[in-house]
């Protein structure tokens, strides 16, 4: 899938940037109509209307001299950090000049309220996520400039910590900006015994996969939310942690009793190339994988 699918017709935020003037620099779709995407943009206006699809955007670089028209006539400026929530069936008006990059996160109405029910364990039929232009938010901020933009969105492990992110990121919103006041429920202690050894077991059985926190969640029977805070209890360290380590242990032992070439041993253990499966592994070994192996196999 490679874009935000339209709803009964309506252009989605993401096709109508995509028919303007933007340029797309990354995207990366975790299930239908929930995804996230970089772009940048310059002298132009785009409108919105009714896209059927909540929207979160976050302004990496400039911004200054975009607005959002008011239909009172007035305007709102944006800028570096600002953020801007638009729910499904808001309608706007925008108008830029000077370059300006920004991060959208796409998600459905049908997305916020099974998060609302798996993790708070609440009706979430009468959910509503405010429209807001512009507003100041060092939680989403740091989410987005420390986790989302330094992962590789292409990368199978990766995409583990971007679900994950992702997750933390719906759960804020649901939180902070919703209508009504959201409170978050709390569950004690790591996961069961029986429970951690199946998820390994699934884990180790499929490294050569594309691993997603919801399938590692699913074999716990959890929401991602609290599987993911159960897990770091259990194992002391996060799902992606562990899964890139299981990887590169797979790898090692690949290396060692293996003629395989590296290009191969990385597809086997869960990297997305041979190039990202060394530079993970040097940084996490301190040696490259040829190296490793000419010194086990003396």
């Amino acid at each position: 899938m490679n874009e935000i699918q339209d709803v009964h017709g309506v252009p989605s935020v993401f096709n109508t940037l995509r028919a303007h003037t933007a340029t797309l620099h990354n995207q990366v779709w975790l299930s239908e109509n929930n995804g996230a995407a970089i772009w940048s943009n310059q002298h132009g206006q785009t409108e919105y209307c009714k896209p059927g699809h909540h929207t979160l955007s976050f302004y990496l670089q400039g911004g200054e001299r975009t607005r959002r028209v008011n239909a009172d006539g007035g305007s709102l400026f944006g800028g570096p950090d600002k953020v801007c929530l638009m729910p499904a069936d808001h309608k706007s008006h925008w108008s830029f000049s000077l370059p300006f990059r920004f991060f959208h996160f796409y998600f459905s109405q049908q997305k916020l309220m099974s998060t609302l029910e798996k993790t708070f364990d609440k009706e979430g039929r009468h959910i509503e996520l405010k429209d807001e232009t512009f507003v100041d938010e060092p939680y989403i901020a740091n989410l987005i400039r420390h986790v989302f933009i330094s992962l590789d969105w292409h990368d199978n492990t990766d995409q583990i910590a971007v679900s994950h992110a992702s997750e933390m990121l719906l759960i804020h919103l649901l939180r902070h900006h919703c209508e009504t006041q959201v409170l978050p429920i709390t569950r004690a202690g790591g996961l069961a015994t029986h429970v951690a050894r199946r998820v390994d077991e699934f884990i180790n059985d499929n490294l050569e996969l594309p691993l997603t926190l919801a399938a590692l969640a699913e074999q716990a029977q959890l929401s991602e939310f609290h599987f993911a805070r159960m897990f770091r209890q259990h194992f002391n360290k996060t799902p992606h942690q562990y899964v890139l380590e299981m990887r590169i242990r797979k790898a090692k032992e690949l290396l060692t009793f293996s003629s395989e070439g590296l290009a191969d041993i990385a597809l086997q253990s869960g990297f997305s190339s041979q190039q990202h499966f060394s530079n993970q592994f040097k940084k996490h070994c301190l040696i490259t994988p040829a190296k490793y192996r000419k010194e086990v196999t003396k």
